[in-house]
């Protein structure tokens, strides 16, 4: 789930520095004593929004201005978790069609929007209808990345990001060339180029951004106290963005604080109701010994899929790990095949995989865990699960190597899958 909002992140991040594009003034320094949080600071999304909407009320012919709002629905949606944006975004931009047919603004804004409904091949041939009509656009560039990367064409990807640094060497294709190399396990690289990326943002929403990836990079190798740092230091710039907020709930579950991160997870799911967010939570009420409410949890998760579907957008794979998280293995299987139909990325492999272990067709699981890990991603739950799968079918030497490689990168990747790693260590006699 952590590895999706980071790809739908980068998706979203097209409007980096949104309040300053539109004039909005700087946010105001914070008072109090340092990493204080100013959760009473405007949202300069929500502000941009507003001026456009007045621009556009004098003057309703300004194409631009139909496109910009219509990007900066879908980054509201992509911020608040609500998919009722996606409606307001496609009228927009379908308006500012309208007015001008062959602008590539609104192109590239359809083009994010069909990346946050998940249509990975719609945005795709969007971006490219985009890149037809201005050759050198880099945000059309962004959203090609972001669509091939999710359809699982990494090599193609990589292409469209270097095409996008060549053209314009900003914040927006820092961020995507640092998640591409994460993507292929260059870490310490990529570390690198987020902190350059820091150093070049100015809005306190790209810094607050880029403090989530840092954070989420330190998190991912298991240093809990830099990733509590980076997300703080992320909150104290922009309080809006809630990946920061689910940040500090992993460290104060993964340090053993778990009704300070129940409550987190309360609050964030209750403003942000996510499908896989709302799994994750009922994950952690489950492991605190709250099955009830962890039922309820998944019951939430399966209307947000519906209500996801009502505003023209569809998650395969989060059906997938809802259906997995309520014990229909088949069900699970199902929605994961279906995604693997239509992209073959390693969230995909490595879903499809877990799903068809736990339907009890662990061989097949095989090839799909060894997928999700051929890339390179140093992924703790991508290499638990092919431990998991190994030791099924009787490779204890595989599955000790996998279990330890999954540890070794975050031993407190999971509240609930790490301490079955480490169980399963022991059974295949690595303990």
């Amino acid at each position: 789930m952590w590895r999706r909002i980071a790809a739908v992140v980068i998706t979203g991040f097209l409007l980096t520095g949104l309040g300053g594009a539109l004039g909005a003034a700087p946010a105001a320094p914070v008072d109090g004593a340092p990493g204080e949080l100013a959760y009473d600071r405007p949202d300069p999304v929500a502000r941009g929004v507003a001026q456009l909407q007045r621009r556009l009320a004098d003057v309703p012919g300004d194409w631009a201005a139909w496109a910009a709002l219509g990007t900066a629905y879908v980054e509201q949606a992509r911020r608040t978790g609500d998919p009722g944006y996606y409606p307001r975004a496609q009228g927009a931009l379908d308006r500012s069609r309208q007015v001008r047919a062959d602008n590539d603004a609104a192109l590239v804004g359809l083009g994010a929007l069909a990346n946050a409904r998940h249509d990975f091949g719609q945005a795709e041939r969007l971006a490219r209808q985009a890149l037809s009509a201005n050759p050198w656009s880099a945000d059309a560039y962004g959203v090609l990345a972001d669509a091939l990367t999710q359809l699982g064409r990494p090599a193609e990807a990589t292409t469209a990001v270097q095409r996008m640094l060549d053209l314009r060497p900003g914040l927006p294709a820092l961020a995507r060339a640092a998640y591409d190399l994460e993507q292929h396990g260059q870490v310490e690289t990529a570390r690198e180029l987020w902190t350059r990326a820091l150093a070049a943002a100015v809005a306190p929403a790209d810094v607050a951004f880029v403090r989530q990836q840092l954070g989420d990079l330190a998190w991912h190798a298991g240093d809990r106290t830099a990733a509590a740092e980076q997300y703080r230091a992320g909150l104290a710039a922009d309080p809006h963005l809630p990946a920061l907020r689910l940040g500090l709930a992993r460290v104060d579950a993964g340090t053993g604080h778990t009704d300070a991160a129940l409550s987190a997870y309360a609050d964030l799911a209750a403003a942000q109701p996510a499908p896989s967010l709302l799994v994750e939570y009922a994950q952690l009420l489950t492991a605190a010994g709250h099955p009830d409410a962890a039922r309820e949890q998944l019951r939430l998760a399966g209307a947000a899929l519906a209500l996801l579907a009502a505003n023209g957008g569809g998650d395969e794979l989060a059906a997938a790990e809802v259906a997995l998280a309520i014990g229909d293995t088949e069900a699970a299987v199902a929605h994961a095949r279906a995604e693997w139909r239509r992209r073959q990325h390693t969230d995909v492999a490595d879903l499809l995989g877990w799903a068809l272990h736990r339907a009890g067709r662990s061989r097949e699981a095989l090839t799909y865990a060894r997928a999700a890990n051929a890339l390179g991603t140093r992924s703790a739950g991508y290499a638990y699960h092919l431990g998991m799968i190994e030791l099924a079918l009787g490779d204890r030497a595989a599955a000790r190597r996998d279990l330890a490689r999954a540890l070794a990168l975050n031993p407190h990747f999971s509240p609930v899958d790490a301490p079955a790693a480490a169980r399963a260590l022991t059974l295949a006699g690595a303990r």
